[in-house]
């Protein structure tokens, strides 16, 4: 017969899943391919509503006073390094199938199942280590003593704590209580407590706090291996390669920008403007944004390359606004050119997509343009770092105000190039082979052996100027008689007026509303929505053990920038088939509590019933310590802020003329 699940049996699942790296969805699939259905193993259905509200309240306030307790100790340090040498860690959570050392436990709260080494305490330690608990002063192992952070719980009072199921207990701190650690209760926070002198819901605080680190330092490590993609796409390497950029190297790679520029400002640089569509590259070269990347960006030695056998891509760079373009400068790979590979070079220019409205701006000939240069051959030296790199600029005739630049390079096919005698035959060289050419460009790899012509380039750089503060000025200068022409032709403004509701209905914890209208109401416009009063809490967790590593992050985001709290309202409608249709779905923007919303519908309807319903993560909201009244005894699982009651009111569009005065009353 299976086992039921309890709470922290579930829990511990779920420690062991994050701690593997496993998503929801590779849980659910191992739990299936067992024949187990997950939502068995879910925790929140294993707690009821009214439990569930105070575990959220109690473990809310831990991570206060954990955040507060990290300050304090960093504070204390006065800059120097913090050491933890604690046998009990902060939370102290017992594996699966870890038991109690015995011996000269006296506690023996963790007795079922068979020993094993801990992950947080060291087999070693765990058995040689006991312990006193300061509420009941009985030896205890590590393994049957609770986390540091009861001891916080147990500095402060709490009705969730003190008066569950009517047990009086020692500790916790509400929401909503102002947290501050004082130098009186640092001798209790060095000691220890043991499970059995702590309360449930204590120790369901603990596993849940940890629950939430071990979530959050998951999705931390995914920011980060996001973003090393994202630079290893745009620079060709790992971030690790150039994080040893001195400042000295900047200040002279800005130079050489300037020097390039002559004044004028580099308009196409990533991620400030992009590609519109991808172009094929070959095996082993940057990648294709690395020639949008800054100037100090990436490696000197790599360059972007073409797939063999290529003749002909196209560019279509997307700036970042409308701008005065004066040319292109193109910078020379570090392999350089040679007779074989040295492409034409074809500029359009446009403000639209679409390649018939496009205008040319020029062709140029690269063979031609260097052939006066002995410069742009061969491999370029890199020593000298304050050298402006080999380039060569595409100038236009005029400056031309567009927004999309097609570039494109062609190489000229195998065969098509003529013999030019005056240049490349001649009868009196002691060549073996009178007809090879001269200038021929090495391998990739820097060795003798000539490679396959192929389109290359370091970078580009479209140069010119943006014409935002220009066109602002403009519109400055005609503003007074844009505003008088659109009065002039503007249709007649309609009103929004409030449609009486005759009943309406909370369920769902008040996420879900329904309104109940007469027959003879007008047709529905749209809502007015009063912005919640529910707040995103910025410390949603206790500090991460290696809290004072700050350098192994790589973006430095804090949760609420990771993984957003979005939340959405969903309107739905009664229609003649008797069926709930959904009319739309908005996203609610951040605003201040009470701030009036409107959403328009996407057309009007006429309906007898009509249903609210509030999505997303409601979960990661709670209500401001400030306005919550302690005198409720009730805990909510949801912050009371996000209720729906009276917060809905409904409208029709009507000219206000034809309503007359009495009307205007109802205007929302």
């Amino acid at each position: 017969m299976e086992r039921k699940l309890d709470f922290i049996g579930a829990m511990k699942l779920e420690i062991e899943r994050l701690r593997l790296n496993l998503s929801a969805a590779e849980r659910d699939r191992a739990l299936l391919s067992i024949g187990i259905d997950p939502a068995t193993r879910n925790p929140n259905l294993l707690l009821d509503e009214s439990y569930m509200g105070r575990l959220c309240r109690v473990t809310n306030s831990l991570a206060l006073l954990g955040q507060a307790s990290i300050e304090d100790k960093i504070t204390a340090a006065i800059g120097l390094e913090t050491i933890d040498d604690n046998v009990i860690d902060f939370w102290n959570i017992t594996g699966i199938g870890e038991s109690c050392s015995g011996g000269m436990c006296e506690v023996r709260a963790e007795t079922e199942g068979p020993g094993r080494a801990s992950s947080m305490v060291s087999s070693a330690v765990a058995s040689q280590s006991v312990l006193f608990c300061s509420q009941c002063e009985k030896k205890a192992c590590s393994v049957c003593c609770a986390g540091r952070g009861a001891l916080l719980l147990s500095s402060f009072s709490s009705r969730d704590v003190t008066n569950y199921n009517g047990v009086s207990l020692q500790g916790g701190s509400s929401h909503g209580s102002q947290v501050d650690i004082s130098t009186n209760n640092s001798a209790t926070l060095d000691g220890v407590i043991c499970k059995r002198c702590c309360h449930e819901i204590v120790l369901d605080a603990l596993i849940l706090d940890y629950v939430r680190v071990l979530i959050s330092l998951r999705r931390s490590a995914r920011a980060d291996s996001a973003a090393r993609k994202a630079l290893k796409q745009v620079v060709g390497h790992s971030s690790r390669n150039c994080e040893g950029h001195q400042s000295s190297d900047c200040q002279k790679a800005v130079e050489v920008l300037r020097q390039l520029l002559k004044g004028e400002e580099s308009l196409a640089e990533f991620p400030f403007a992009s590609f519109l569509h991808s172009v094929e590259t070959a095996t082993g070269s940057a990648p294709l944004l690395s020639l949008l990347a800054p100037f100090d960006s990436g490696s000197q030695h790599l360059y972007w390359r073409a797939p063999p056998n290529t003749t002909y891509v196209e560019f279509v760079i997307v700036l970042g606004s409308l701008s005065d373009v004066s040319g292109v400068i193109m910078l020379v790979s570090p392999c350089g050119y040679s007779m074989a590979d040295a492409p034409s070079v074809q500029i359009w220019a446009s403000n639209k997509i679409h390649k018939e409205e496009r205008s040319c701006i020029g062709k140029w000939d690269v063979q031609s343009l260097i052939a006066s240069s002995s410069d742009f051959y061969g491999p370029e030296n890199l020593g000298k770092k304050d050298k402006v790199p080999r380039h060569i600029k595409f100038a236009f005739t005029n400056p031309v105000r567009c927004r999309i630049i097609w570039i494109t390079l062609r190489l000229q096919r195998p065969g098509s190039n003529s013999l030019n005698f005056e240049r490349d035959f001649n009868l009196l060289s002691l060549n073996e082979n009178p007809f090879s050419q001269l200038n021929r460009r090495a391998s990739f790899g820097g060795g003798p052996v000539q490679s396959e012509p192929c389109l290359h380039a370091k970078r580009i750089l479209v140069v010119g100027s943006p014409v935002t503060k220009e066109m602002g000025l403009m519109l400055q200068q005609g503003s007074d008689q844009i505003k008088l022409k659109n009065w002039l032709e503007r249709a007649p403004q309609l009103n929004r007026f409030k449609v009486p509701i005759e009943a309406e209905r909370l369920t769902d914890n008040d996420l879900v509303l329904e309104q109940y209208l007469s027959p003879a109401s007008p047709l529905l416009a749209g809502f007015r929505l009063d912005a919640f009063s529910a707040i995103k809490p910025r410390v949603t967790h206790s500090p991460s053990p290696d809290v004072n590593n700050w350098d192994t992050s790589m973006t430095f985001l804090e949760d609420r920038h990771i993984s957003p709290a979005v939340l959405y309202i969903q309107v739905s409608a009664l229609q003649e088939s008797h069926n709930m249709v959904t009319v739309a779905e908005y996203r609610l923007p951040e605003a201040k509590a009470g701030t009036a919303m409107y959403f328009d519908f996407p057309r009007q309807i006429q309906t007898r019933r009509i249903t609210f319903k509030l999505l997303g993560d409601v979960a990661a909201f709670a209500d401001d310590p400030a306005e919550q009244d302690d005198s409720d005894f009730r805990a909510p699982p949801l912050a009371v802020g996000l209720s729906l009651s009276n917060r809905i009111k409904l409208y029709y569009n009507a000219d206000p003329y034809e309503q007359g005065k009495w009307a205007s009353l109802s205007a929302v």
